[in-house]
């Protein structure tokens, strides 16, 4: 047994040694000229998704789940609330594909830039589909959407989330800049 660990003990701290770039002088001395290899540490599972809502309905049949009542959706990257929302459920190892919020939707995310973007309208839909080699991953808001960003508010109908390419699509917007130098008054594009 003392053997096993004293070889455990030599080759750990060869590892150690040689990753510091630092020769262990022992009776033996370790010398090493190859590169290297980084460690991985391993990523941090994502936390789950957590939907509180005052009912729902799951239709395992269709692998659907209906939603109702003050319905709040929280995930590391989006926080939603509504009064009511379908999601087609994935079967194992695939990827959510569709969801549709109605009523009083309010959706704040933070963006690449780490700046909080909030977002109501009274419908939402969000889509995830593969198509060749091409992923799409749209989240469309209709029903007088308004997106508030740190420096701007947005009127659009629709208002157009590409979540792949991380822009927005707008129809007719109408743009009212919130810090243009004038004291914070707001002004109309």
């Amino acid at each position: 047994m003392k053997k096993i660990i004293f070889i455990l003990t030599v080759g750990f701290c060869g590892v150690v040694m040689a990753q510091s770039n630092m020769q262990l002088s022992l009776p033996l001395t370790l010398h090493t000229n190859a590169p290297v290899a980084k460690v991985k540490t391993p990523a941090k599972p994502k936390p789950p998704t957590e939907i509180d809502s005052d009912m729902a309905d799951f239709d395992l049949n269709i692998h659907q789940a209906i939603y109702r009542g003050h319905v709040s959706v929280v995930d590391p990257q989006v926080h939603m609330t509504c009064a009511w929302m379908l999601v087609d459920l994935p079967t194992a190892g695939e990827h959510l594909n569709h969801v549709v919020g109605v009523t009083n939707v309010v959706v704040d995310f933070v963006d690449q830039k780490g700046q909080t973007n909030h977002v109501t309208s009274a419908k939402v839909v969000y889509d995830y589909k593969v198509v060749g080699a091409v992923t799409n991953e749209t989240v469309t808001f209709t029903g007088n959407p308004i997106v508030e960003m740190p420096t701007i508010t947005i009127y659009s109908e629709p208002l157009v989330w590409d979540r792949g390419e991380n822009k927005y699509h707008f129809t007719e917007p109408k743009m009212i800049s919130k810090d243009n130098g004038t004291n914070g008054a707001p002004k109309l594009f």
